[in-house]
């Protein structure tokens, strides 16, 4: 991709707001990689909003090495989430792309603290690791919902799934 401006593919319509996003299910010790904006009562998996002509495997490894600091191998597509929640008084209908992800250099491992801050823009990400079962998921208030089941039990296959009426 060539440098210059950065797009990202959201769009704005009133009080509604559509949003491409791919993110990384990336492990270390049976356990999964979330992060979140400090401050915000919920976690997602690591990665990004896709930018104009950018593939979705190609935004998260640039995501992961913006975010992280280090280069990934993106491996296949496993969760496509159509969802359709509120936010901050907005509308928003989000498609995401989730992928299996390997970092090459990893992360330290701790069960129960931060391993790694970091800025982004006007925001302060901070990641730790989870346990991959539903009820610490839940805990975590991981977003998208379907996450949660779709990482306990890692169905076979690309999953696509529908979340309407949330609240993310």
């Amino acid at each position: 991709m060539t440098q210059g401006a950065r797009t990202m593919v959201v769009m704005d319509a009133g009080e509604s707001r559509f949003q491409l996003r791919a993110g990384g299910l990336i492990r270390s010790n049976g356990h999964i990689l979330i992060h979140r904006a400090v401050g915000d009562p919920f976690w997602v998996l690591p990665g990004g909003r896709v930018e104009f002509h950018e593939a979705g495997a190609e935004t998260l490894a640039r995501e992961i090495e913006e975010e992280i600091g280090c280069t990934a191998v993106v491996g296949p597509l496993r969760f496509v989430i159509e969802n359709f929640f509120e936010l901050a008084g907005r509308r928003v209908h989000e498609v995401g792309f989730y992928y299996e992800a390997e970092l090459a250099r990893p992360l330290p491992f701790h069960e129960t603290d931060i391993v790694h801050r970091v800025r982004d823009g006007s925001a302060d990400l901070e990641f730790r690791w989870a346990f991959p079962n539903k009820a610490v998921l839940d805990q975590f208030d991981l977003k998208p919902l379907p996450l949660r089941s779709l990482i306990e039990t890692m169905p076979a296959g690309v999953q696509h799934l529908v979340r309407r009426n949330a609240v993310s």
